[in-house]
């Protein structure tokens, strides 16, 4: 028996997915200012030394190409092509998309461009990453649980959308049941047997050395990110919570981000940042402002190199970029992966990418 289900108009759907996920981050952010006296921030902020900047910047550099090379070793066990500078130009291309709702799914767009490998092989790849990262991002924030209230109610939330994932994706048993819950929805067949064939995908990349291997350079990555977030207290001469306090508060950022999943973790990951710091012992205006600095910094650096690797090396992946395409290309992507036309994903959002194969 399947269950009724009353359609919302296209339109409405397209507008809830582009305008919803803002007006949370908005309130998030609101509710960050109303708790934390402005006229504190500001005057916190303009003490920030400018020499701290290049280091923190460094240091998330040093971030993003340690999780470029967890991926490039996810990657290779479907034997694609890539060299080590292939997978890092694309992961950093990638994050052109950081702000965009379902962003990391532009990795598989510019990896069938280049490489033609099929969007559901290298769409598994991004969701182990992302889950596995998760999950090791979790032991980061214990040091500061202690000493935080309803620390553990948001570890423990975290930790169950991973397990939930996980077992989803995972565990046979598990899946098999939640695809035959799918079956009594209005879904068609194929798009169930798709999305199967994705989740056989992840599982079975999950299980391989590569991706246990890669969790040594995922818990390095942790380590880079705390240390930038260590680097913006410095800048304003905190020095309180130490490295370990601030590994802490950037892990219990990222729980906060996985949480709510909306685009870079805006809103969730500063307000919850903010908290821990302040119960570390932080004011809450210096606090709130060595979140914002580091936060700023990473997401505006990270999209600006991430925008300039696309340009850069539009020949080299076949494309030539525009926000309008990106965007595109995304939404097009996660549907396309779920219902298994690849064909469609190189054809129409290669257009939209203005993809052009070099001769």
């Amino acid at each position: 028996m399947r269950i009724p289900v009353t359609k919302l108009p296209p339109r409405l759907v397209s507008s809830l997915r582009t305008w919803l996920p803002l007006l949370v981050i908005a309130a998030l952010l609101y509710l960050l200012l109303s708790a934390v006296s402005p006229s504190k921030l500001l005057a916190a902020a303009i003490h920030f030394r400018l020499v701290y900047l290049l280091p923190l910047l460094a240091t998330y550099l040093v971030y993003l190409v340690l999780r470029a090379l967890r991926w490039h070793l996810l990657l290779h066990t479907f034997g694609v092509p890539n060299s080590a500078l292939d997978s890092i130009l694309l992961f950093t291309g990638a994050q052109a998309a950081l702000l965009i709702p379902a962003g990391q799914f532009l990795l598989p767009v510019l990896q069938k461009s280049q490489h033609g490998t099929l969007i559901r092989r290298s769409a598994a790849t991004v969701l182990v990453q992302e889950l596995l990262f998760g999950v090791l991002a979790l032991p980061a924030a214990l040091p500061g649980a202690s000493s935080i209230p309803f620390a553990g109610t948001l570890l423990g939330i975290a930790f169950a959308i991973s397990v939930v994932a996980g077992a989803v994706m995972l565990h046979e048993p598990t899946a098999r049941a939640c695809i035959r819950l799918l079956g009594h929805l209005p879904f068609r067949d194929h798009h169930l047997a798709s999305l199967d064939d994705l989740r056989r995908n992840v599982a079975q990349l999950a299980s391989t050395r590569a991706a246990i291997a890669g969790s040594l350079l995922d818990m390095a990555a942790i380590a880079a990110a705390g240390t930038s977030l260590f680097i913006s207290l410095l800048g304003l001469g905190i020095t309180g919570p130490g490295w370990i306090g601030a590994t802490a508060a950037y892990a219990f950022g990222n729980a906060a981000a996985v949480v709510t999943s909306l685009p870079g973790g805006l809103g969730a990951s500063e307000d919850t940042s903010t908290f821990v710091l302040s119960k570390m012992g932080v004011a809450a205006g210096p606090a709130a402002a060595g979140i914002l600095i580091f936060r700023a910094s990473t997401l505006l650096f990270g999209t600006a190199l991430g925008w300039t690797v696309l340009v850069l090396c539009r020949r080299r992946f076949h494309i030539h970029p525009s926000i309008d395409g990106i965007i595109s290309a995304i939404r097009g992507c996660v549907r396309q992966a779920e219902a298994g036309d690849q064909a469609a994903v190189v054809d129409r959002f290669g257009r939209t990418l203005g993809q052009q194969r070099e001769p």
